[in-house]
């Protein structure tokens, strides 16, 4: 009698059969189910009837990600994969000690320990809702890249895929220096590997860096400070990538990949149920009645303007060019992740100019293009009185102009956002990479948060899907979004695990307008759920950066809420209009007539060269942060890193006060009115009558203590 293991994963099907000793007798080929895994299983268990006799097969039992779902729509035992993991991998490998396993959309480490003979899960570790170190990951970097590998639009069949990774796999195995790429998420990883492309990084190296940078991850984000104790092997669908082992190998020369690696959850959950005696043979005719029964989606309402009124045009009333004297004018530039952008006001606050694109990895070599285009445009008739810069590039950037004002990105788009409606009290703003939520109270920001290391949601999170999917992201967009009238109700997810839901909808049937309505849905819901949180929505909601400008996620806003959003005009360069009034009012507060900003034309004419390398200031720092070492003509500016390292020390002239100190001393003088310090007594303090209390010098108290002291004392 036979047992028949079947792992259904996120991505792929495994299935092994084993005999009454537990030995393998057969193992069927790893296989894509791209979401139609009931039909794929029930093609699975009809191929091991056919092969070795249903009469002879004791039990089929299930587990993987999809797992539970058939085993509740068959009648078929199922069991979690964190168990049978380990189950097949001390089969495979006795005395295992680390399990490092990496599949379609999970990565995992397993830590075993052995009492009595038997095994014990010392500690389990697990990705959260984010694709990076996953097998979809990688999948979707092949995809990428493929272009630049065939030259040729790429299809999504089976044969098609697996030819890809296999290139892509064999062409990064020739790399002898890979670059330096960030894993941490999907779409920043894409701006990485599109900015060393735009430098002439060789595609092999570019993948290879990829296949490095993943195995980075996983040991900082997963394995962090864990000890790993040998032996170590590597399971799951991604240990098929050679070069993903290669990587690995870098860090663990020793690490094991058993020959089984795709099906070691299937072997763990036939061993399980062979030691509980578990028995099952599910009919054929069954599986076919539920196989047809019809696939139902999950819907959301049709998608309607109601409430908003919705300002599409971009474009400025033309300025008279003809000015004598010239007028005053102020700069902001907002440097975001994936786009640039200025704004050019008057001293009345009017945008008189203003330009967008695309930052393309290249923050100053983008600013030098932006200013000679203002130049032309100005050309004597205006005379800029004061330069600021925002953004996630406004450092570099402003140490690149030697900028008025350096404003962060929360206080410029709340500047910017009041000055167009003075009574709004929240602020939505979602970019390229980043999304903020902005509380405003009597016109000042009271509260503020953003997204964490996860793109999902975000403009390039939009841009990457209506790529896949073929669709031009301005206009026809919208159009299609709108058109639907039974949006699919899609969960908010990581980039690389909502392509695949779109996938699997598709293929089940699904309407292109229908999920692109959806997909709509999804981004609001994201946001709300995972920028806003349980923060306060306020009355007066105005919407800001690229995605405004899409009906569709307006609608979808104005949907979920169920009130009306505010879209002002200009609203892609709010974060630079704003910046542009915060120094305008810092001028005129100081009385100060001219920019310290350099010229335009010297700026535009400045040599700029710059080379990257991986930050190893700490060594136990697993970050691999990328610095870009700037050369502005004759000076060096070193940038990047999460930690603020170079930022900080990119501070000029002598320290002449320690405000630290400053603030300890203030801290101290009110406290000492009405506390005794433990350290200064010669003996306890005892007052009749009274209580002591004691409040440890701990890291609240050094935020609070002066208000406890006087709490208690009063």
């Amino acid at each position: 009698m036979f047992d028949v293991g079947i792992d259904v994963g996120s991505v792929s099907i495994n299935c092994v059969v084993i005999d009454e000793s537990g030995k393998i007798v057969k193992e069927y080929p790893y296989l894509r189910h791209f979401g139609r895994f009931l039909e794929e299983v029930q093609k699975t268990i009809a191929k091991v009837y056919e092969d070795f006799s249903k009469d002879k097969i004791k039990s089929v039992s299930i587990t993987g990600n999809h797992g539970k779902v058939i085993s509740e729509k068959l009648g078929i035992p199922y069991e979690f994969d964190s168990i049978t993991q380990v189950v097949g991998a001390c089969r495979l490998v006795p005395g295992v000690r680390t399990i490092i396993s990496m599949g379609g959309q999970d990565a995992c480490l397993f830590r075993i320990a052995y009492h009595d003979g038997d095994w014990e899960l010392e500690s389990f570790t697990m990705n959260g809702p984010c694709a990076a170190g996953t097998g979809s990951f990688i999948d979707q970097q092949a995809e990428r890249l493929s272009s630049s590998i065939y030259g040729e639009e790429i299809d999504f069949s089976y044969d098609h895929i697996e030819k890809t990774l296999k290139d892509f796999i064999e062409l990064g195995m020739k790399s002898k220096d890979p670059a330096p790429v960030a894993c941490r998420c999907t779409v920043f990883t894409k701006s990485d590997m599109i900015h060393l492309q735009n430098k002439g990084e060789s595609l092999e190296n570019i993948i290879a860096g990829l296949h490095y940078g993943n195995a980075a991850n996983y040991i900082s984000t997963i394995v962090s400070n864990q000890k790993l104790e040998k032996p170590i092997i590597f399971i799951g669908g991604v240990a098929s990538n050679a070069l993903q082992v290669r990587a690995f190998r870098h860090y663990y020369p020793e690490l094991i990949v058993p020959e089984q690696h795709t099906s070691v959850s299937a072997l763990g959950v036939a061993l399980h149920a062979q030691k509980n005696g578990w028995e099952c043979r599910p009919s054929l005719e069954k599986m076919a009645e539920v196989g047809e029964s019809a696939e139902e989606f999950p819907r959301a309402p049709a998608l309607r303007l109601e409430k908003t009124k919705f300002t599409p045009s971009k474009e400025l009333t033309p300025v008279k060019k003809a000015y004598d004297p010239p007028i005053t004018a102020y700069l902001g530039i907002d440097i975001g992740s994936t786009t640039t952008k200025y704004a050019l006001i008057d001293d009345h606050g009017k945008i008189i100019h203003k330009q967008y694109v695309q930052t393309q990895g290249k923050p100053i070599e983008v600013t030098q293009r932006l200013l000679r285009v203002l130049n032309e445009e100005i050309d004597g008739w205006v005379n800029i009185r004061g330069v600021a810069t925002t953004g996630s590039g406004r450092n570099v950037v402003g140490d690149f102009v030697n900028a008025d004002l350096i404003i962060d990105e929360i206080t410029a788009h709340a500047r910017g956002a009041v000055e167009m409606d003075p009574t709004v009290d929240t602020v939505f703003e979602i970019g390229g990479q980043d999304s903020k939520y902005i509380r405003i109270l009597n016109t000042y920001p009271f509260d503020f948060d953003m997204n964490k290391v996860c793109a999902a949601g975000t403009g390039s999170f939009l841009h990457e899907l209506a790529n896949k999917l073929k669709i031009n992201i301005v206009g026809e967009f919208q159009e299609i979004a709108l058109s639907s009238k039974n949006p699919i109700s899609l969960a908010e997810r990581c980039t690389v695990f909502m392509e695949s839901d779109l996938v699997s909808y598709a293929q089940k049937g699904a309407q292109i307008n229908d999920l692109i309505a959806g997909l709509c849905y999804a981004i609001v819901h994201n946001y709300l759920n995972r920028v806003v949180g349980k923060r306060k929505i306020g009355q007066k909601i105005m919407f800001l950066g690229g995605p405004s400008l899409n009906k569709g996620i307006v609608a979808a806003f104005e949907k979920v809420l169920n009130r009306e959003l505010i879209v002002p005009p200009n609203r892609e360069v709010m974060g630079a209009f704003g910046a542009a009034l915060a120094v305008r009012e810092k001028q005129h507060q100081a009385g100060i007539l001219e920019s310290k900003s350099h010229s335009l034309e010297k700026l535009i004419n400045m040599k700029v060269s710059y080379t990257e390398k991986i930050c190893r200031a700490d060594p136990r720092c697993h970050n691999e942060c990328k610095l870009k070492i700037y050369r502005f003509g004759d000076r060096k500016s070193i940038w990047g890193g999460d930690c603020g390292r170079y930022e900080m020390a990119q501070a000029t002239g002598p320290i002449t006060k320690n405000f630290f100190k400053v603030r300890e001393e203030i801290f101290e003088e009110y406290l000492l009115e009405k506390a005794e310090q433990l350290s200064d007594l010669a003996e306890p303090l005892r007052k009749p009558d009274k209580y002591t209390i004691g409040i440890p010098l701990a890291l609240p108290f050094w935020e609070w203590g002066v208000l406890w002291a006087n709490f208690f004392a009063e």
